[in-house]
């Protein structure tokens, strides 16, 4: 069978005019939100909430719903370490409740019309009195959890999570590549959820805090249907 290479050779194109095929359908992309990336290093003058402000390609959304939640004012004058999911974690959450309603004849709900409680009781799960960043917090190996359990944390209303840095190999010698710092949702100290996620960019310093941003593949919750079961609760 004849790869696509060896048919557009034969076309008279090649692999250069293959590469700029690919290039211009990645740029066609309408959002490509984060990827893994590595440490972010830097620092913005203004607070958490105006850095994510400046940055609407990825949190135009993420504001909108701070904002429903009421936790603007956290983000812009509290110490606060902050998570932030990209619009795509929320994008995800949403369609998952939409969908349901779809199959039930039901209108899909905007962002105004989830409570604001709902919104609070899930973001205020990223938000962390204090500043840590990724120097700041113990190393978590689940392979070797007693030795490294990470640490657990209430976070903004008392949910409890766990920070943790994983650290990885490099070049055949253990645990001196890079590490990366890792969110999970504990919840019950005595039943764990134990669902994690990764952080794309670490370590933005603003006036008022630290802002790290998860991962592209994160859904806003954690477990995928949480989001959706309460929301359907506060709508009886």
């Amino acid at each position: 069978m004849m790869t696509a290479t060896q048919s557009l050779k034969r076309t008279g194109w090649g692999i250069g005019w293959l590469l700029l095929l690919l290039a211009a359908g990645f740029s066609a992309c309408k959002k490509d939100y984060y990827k893994d990336s590595g440490l972010q290093q830097g620092k913005f003058a203004g607070s958490s909430f105006e850095y994510l402000q400046t940055k609407p390609y990825y949190f135009d959304t993420v504001v909108t719903i701070l904002q429903l939640a009421g936790l603007e004012p956290v983000l812009r004058d509290s110490s606060v370490t902050f998570f932030a999911p990209t619009d795509y974690s929320v994008k995800v959450a949403m369609n998952i409740i939409n969908s349901e309603r779809y199959n039930k004849f039901q209108d899909s709900l905007k962002l105004q019309e989830v409570p604001g409680e709902v919104w609070r009781k899930f973001l205020s799960r990223y938000i962390f009195r204090d500043k840590y960043m990724l120097k700041d917090v113990p190393r978590y190996d689940p392979d070797q959890r007693e030795l490294f359990p990470g640490m657990n944390m209430e976070s903004w209303q008392g949910y409890v999570m766990n920070l943790g840095v994983m650290f990885s190999d490099y070049n055949g010698t253990h645990d001196v590549g890079p590490r990366s710092l890792l969110l999970r949702d504990i919840g019950d100290l005595g039943n764990p959820q134990d669902i994690g996620a990764k952080i794309a960019s670490s370590d933005m310093q603003t006036r008022n805090g630290i802002v790290h941003v998860l991962n592209s593949d994160h859904i806003l919750g954690f477990n995928p249907f949480a989001f959706a079961s309460l929301v359907k609760e506060y709508l009886k």
